[in-house]
């Protein structure tokens, strides 16, 4: 299945599959410091949400980006939404759902700060068995193998060592850098790191698209 992937600031994706579903990641706050407005991401098929920061979930647009189509996310995210006014749907940890044919895999994954607090409840999500998108998560999912990988290259337990392990363990084959927005790491030193291991990497400009 080939998929058309467009990155936007931090965490966000819009997923079109060969089908011609949409579905829409993590459409946080950063998009619209950028020259992005709520109405380019209106009217996808479905919303998935790792988890509730507002850098993947941003309460102050979120209401306006879904309408009324399905939203997904975990318990807390889905508590989160109903603060906002959103009617959101609970998954769980490896309960595969489809969205007109299109299979979902949440997978639950771990997320901490650098001192060891536990962060809000954080759900990746995997795309037809291909795609994965870990949210925050900084170390691969037990038993998880995944081609193709959205990963965080930043963050407060994120170095550009630590992804390059989480892409191993995952046995990915291809990556888009995720997440260097606001904690500063760079896509292109990741891509000469990987490549040593015969990983590729595809650094994409917000707006910037690639099939995968």
């Amino acid at each position: 299945m080939k998929m058309k992937v467009t990155k936007y600031p931090q965490s966000h994706l819009i997923i079109i599959t060969d089908s011609g579903k949409k579905l829409i990641i993590d459409p946080g706050y950063f998009t619209y410091q950028s020259n992005f407005k709520v109405s380019d991401f209106q009217g996808a098929d479905c919303y998935l949400i790792t988890h509730q920061h507002p850098d993947h979930l941003d309460p102050e647009t979120i209401k306006e980006v879904v309408g009324d189509k399905p939203v997904y996310g975990n318990a807390d995210v889905v508590a989160k939404l109903y603060e906002v006014g959103v009617k959101g749907t609970e998954v769980r940890d490896r309960e595969d759902f489809t969205i007109d044919g299109v299979k979902i895999t949440p997978i639950d994954l771990p997320h901490f700060t650098k001192l060891g607090v536990e962060m809000p409840q954080n759900t990746g999500f995997l795309i037809d068995g291909v795609f994965f998108h870990p949210g925050d998560g900084d170390k691969a999912p037990d038993e998880l193998e995944s081609e193709k990988l959205a990963l965080p290259i930043g963050g407060a337990t994120i170095t550009l060592d630590t992804a390059l392990q989480f892409t191993k363990d995952i046995k990915a084959k291809m990556v888009i850098p995720i997440h260097y927005d606001y904690y500063k790491a760079d896509p292109e030193e990741f891509k000469k790191m990987a490549e040593a291991f015969g990983i590729e990497v595809r650094p994409l400009a917000p707006g910037a698209e690639t099939t995968i």
